[in-house]
């Protein structure tokens, strides 16, 4: 049995190595793998759990750049297909703490959203525990339709579905036509999670809280709303909102910070924590992710985690 499958965008992630300077000042990059299913798939993995990542990579040297780490982190690639009419996706990225970490993506033509139907049909959904999907995914075809498809055969087949929100405004055209796609694919879900910014761009509410129960009364069981350095919020229907505690930490880079969160909520769902646990399990990860430099590159171990929870004075969650 598969823990997570993850499904969704994958890119070489070019980051600044000179930090503090905006990209006008930038000389040098630290080339690293990212793409917000491809670093679940990998935080997922140093803890321990058995992930597959299905994503779309080119016959180019960036896709065997990112196939090599990933092969080597010990991540199912065998579902991943080489699209020689398509390009791996780019990112670059200057890093100004303590707020200002502004990204450009390079995604035209890119070969993650040419996922098609038979490219799921061909992954191991119904032998998985989870199966991850993005927003991102949905934002051209044939990825759109296929990841559609996925949480549907995905929850057909007795997995649980979970959606990271994940909203980038550059690959829409508006937040209307994200919201309008996102909430189709949260129809097939069990978990759901995002940014305060991300609820409201799926609802169209004027705030996280009042978006997060919009989704709960379309039938979603529990929305995940991360809150950055004030930790987050588990929603669940016909409940009151839990707050889970953060933790306090020296940001460098929040590039990452909620794939790592996921990973952590992740590990915790998978070993039948609940919601709350996870939740904290999921903070910790993300704030050690967001003291280092990168995304994937940088995902901490279960021993790492548990080192965390020491040096914070903090009890792991049972």
């Amino acid at each position: 049995m598969i823990d997570v499958l993850c499904m969704g965008r994958s890119s070489i992630d070019l980051y600044a190595h000179q930090i503090g300077v905006p990209l006008t000042g930038v000389t040098s990059f630290d080339a690293y793998v990212g793409g917000c299913p491809t670093n679940v798939s990998v935080g997922t993995r140093r803890l321990g759990l058995r992930s597959v990542l299905l994503t779309a990579v080119g016959t180019d040297q960036v896709g065997d750049f990112l196939l090599a780490f990933l092969r080597d982190e010990g991540v199912d690639i065998q579902h991943v297909p080489r699209l020689a009419d398509r390009r791996t996706s780019a990112v670059i990225m200057a890093i100004q703490p303590p707020d200002t970490f502004p990204l450009t993506f390079y995604r035209d033509n890119c070969a993650d959203l040419g996922l098609t139907i038979d490219h799921v049909k061909a992954a191991p959904l119904a032998t998985s525990r989870v199966v991850f999907v993005t927003g991102t995914g949905l934002s051209a075809e044939p990825s759109r339709t296929a990841t559609l498809y996925a949480a549907e055969a995905a929850r057909t087949a007795g997995a649980t579905v979970m959606v990271d929100i994940d909203y980038r405004p550059s690959v829409w055209p508006s937040p209307e036509a994200f919201g309008a796609n996102i909430r189709a694919l949260i129809n097939h879900a069990q978990l759901a999670v995002g940014t305060e910014e991300e609820v409201r761009a799926a609802t169209g509410a004027d705030t996280a809280s009042d978006g997060a129960r919009q989704l709960l009364d379309t039938g979603l069981p529990a929305l995940i709303l991360k809150r950055g350095g004030h930790g987050a919020v588990v929603f669940r229907s016909g409940e009151e909102p839990v707050s889970v505690d953060p933790f306090k930490i020296d940001v460098l880079n929040v590039l990452g910070a909620g794939d790592a969160f996921a990973s952590g909520f992740l590990y915790g769902h998978v070993n039948g924590w609940s919601l709350a646990e996870s939740a904290r399990f999921g903070n910790a990860t993300g704030a050690i992710v967001v003291t280092r430099h990168g995304c994937a590159n940088f995902m901490p171990t279960l021993p790492e985690v548990h080192d965390f929870f020491r040096a914070q004075g903090a009890a792991l969650p049972q």
